[in-house]
């Protein structure tokens, strides 16, 4: 599952939320909705702004999916 991904990603980088906010200009609590899963559909440029910040690409998390996204930054 893409979410899944997304939390490995973080772990990796050991960033906080509120890091992650810092970065993408986006707020804490957004943030912390999306990782728990509490926003069933968060837009993707959203979620392609917290990947960027962890040092991934859409195309990271969604890669069991079989979808190839392609970022474009």
């Amino acid at each position: 599952m893409w979410l899944d991904n997304l939390k490995e990603l973080k772990t990796s980088t050991g960033m906080s939320f509120k890091q992650i906010a810092e970065m993408t200009n986006l707020p804490e609590r957004t943030v912390v909705r999306i990782f728990s899963g509490e926003t069933n559909d968060p837009r993707i440029d959203t979620v392609r702004r917290i990947v960027s910040a962890v040092g991934g690409s859409l195309d990271d998390i969604f890669a069991e999916s079989g979808a190839v996204i392609g970022d474009q930054n």
